[in-house]
């Protein structure tokens, strides 16, 4: 299936997945993981490694249907006109999978933002310039928009992707928000930095059943097991991997949740623990 949907309680989560190609030599992109962990043969490692050694990312957006309104976390790479294309060897095809799953632009209410990296607000504007989707409120920790700014003073980079989100400021339409803030009935953003300043997961809970949108908390499967390896792009090394062990016993202390991350192969897993205590993957 090209999209997968899980259900919590009445709200439906749909893995929209925007692009799935080699972004770089793995070992680049990753640089102070254990080379043999990066190419190894086992089924973690090779599932995010391309035949020719790169990191196989792919890109999500996720789309919450809920009965109080349509809400978009993340926007993928954009068009053409992106930052991304400088790195990215295709576009971003979000607008057009959302048409697919039947959505217009105009329906989404709410697009919240995982953080301020360029394969999550790619897409926030359209070929002309515009908000991608009109009718929406974006939510950012305002840690993300600071650092951003301040970066954009400095980098042509980092000016282009403020680009991204400087004309949502300026029409009113981007929300900083500070820590936790709940979207709607069930639905929760959760501040988790270390990634970014202002990284944030977003939680979905009704009753017992509970799913944890981890956002880029873990962008490769071994940093389940070994959290103090971390991506090249964490901004703050030990904070990210202070955040996967708290998001991990979290989701510990919840059985039988699903956890939903941005970039690895399967977009609903659950976290089991070996005999020996060592978390593992499992497709839910």
């Amino acid at each position: 299936m090209k999209h997968a949907t899980r259900t919590i309680g009445p709200v439906e989560i749909t893995s929209v997945i925007d692009a799935d190609f080699g972004a770089g030599p793995i070992t680049e992109t990753f640089p102070d993981m254990p080379e043999d962990a990066l190419l190894s043969d086992d089924a973690d490692a090779t599932a995010v490694r391309t035949a020719d050694g790169q990191w196989r990312i792919l890109v999500r957006a996720w789309l919450l249907r809920h009965p109080d309104g349509t809400f978009l976390f993340d926007t993928g790479l954009g068009g053409a006109g992106s930052p991304t294309q400088s790195w990215a060897d295709t576009p971003g095809t979000l607008l057009a999978e959302l048409r697919e799953l039947g959505v217009a632009p105009g329906d989404v209410g709410t697009v919240a933002l995982s953080h301020v990296h360029d394969d999550h607000v790619g897409g926030l504007l359209d070929a002309d310039g515009a908000p991608a989707f009109p009718n929406a409120r974006h939510i950012v920790q305002r840690a993300d928009i600071e650092w951003l700014r301040k970066l954009a003073a400095e980098s042509d980079e980092d000016r282009a992707v403020w680009g991204l989100l400087a004309p949502l400021e300026d029409a009113g339409v981007l929300d900083p928000i500070e820590g936790d803030r709940r979207l709607a009935d069930g639905v929760e953003l959760h501040h988790l930095p270390g990634h970014t300043p202002g990284h944030q997961i977003l939680r979905v809970v009704a009753g017992a059943e509970r799913l944890t949108i981890s956002a880029d908390t873990w962008n490769h499967p071994a940093q389940l097991a070994h959290p103090e390896w971390p991506s090249g792009p964490d901004d703050d090394h030990a904070g990210a991997a202070d955040a996967r062990r708290t998001l991990l016993g979290e989701i510990l202390e919840h059985p039988g949740s699903v956890v939903a991350p941005t970039h690895l192969s399967v977009p609903f897993l659950t976290i089991e623990t070996s005999p020996e205590g060592t978390p593992t993957w499992r497709p839910a």
